[in-house]
């Protein structure tokens, strides 16, 4: 049996504080927060709660920012740093690692993570020829990117290789 607290199945059997983690945006050290200030101890389950503890524990965490609008929040940080065109922006938008890490070797994770965003959108950067100043666009394109690119297409079909 689970409890619905907010949208998300808490186990009965779990630990409570082990359970809050269950929501995205609560780790461990939100979650055990949380239990002190309602004075919740460590080995509780979720089915020791009574209902009084679980509205009053419902009522604190729909003042937190947590599940879709936690997404959406840094959905739209990261969309925002790559219209603007900044360093972190660019790294997102290629999926490499954004705070620093080595790109030689160990770069799974980010191209994981970071790619997710460019391959559910299917946004691409483009540089806008007609400015001035290069500036980033984000379009989705209608054909393959590299379709109608061919550089070498007159060297292949010079008199050397006819």
């Amino acid at each position: 049996m689970t409890v619905l607290l907010l949208g998300v199945n808490l186990p009965d059997k779990k630990l409570f504080r082990i359970a809050l983690t269950y929501f995205y945006g609560i780790g461990p050290k939100t979650a055990q927060q949380i239990c002190s200030k309602f004075s919740i101890h460590n080995s509780c389950k979720v089915s020791d709660l009574s209902e009084s503890q679980l509205n009053t524990i419902s009522l604190e965490l729909s003042n937190m920012t947590l599940e879709s609008d936690l997404r959406r929040k840094v959905k739209n940080n990261i969309l925002h740093h790559r219209t603007i065109g900044d360093y972190k922006g660019k790294r997102h938008a290629m999926g490499y690692p954004v705070r620093g890490q080595r790109t030689r070797t160990n770069a799974k994770t980010a191209r994981k993570l970071n790619g997710r965003w460019l391959r559910k959108e299917h946004f691409t950067t483009l540089t806008n020829p007609t400015a001035n100043i290069s500036s980033n666009v984000f379009i989705k394109p209608k054909l393959p990117l590299m379709s109608h690119f061919r550089p070498f297409e007159s060297f292949f079909s010079s008199k050397f290789f006819v």
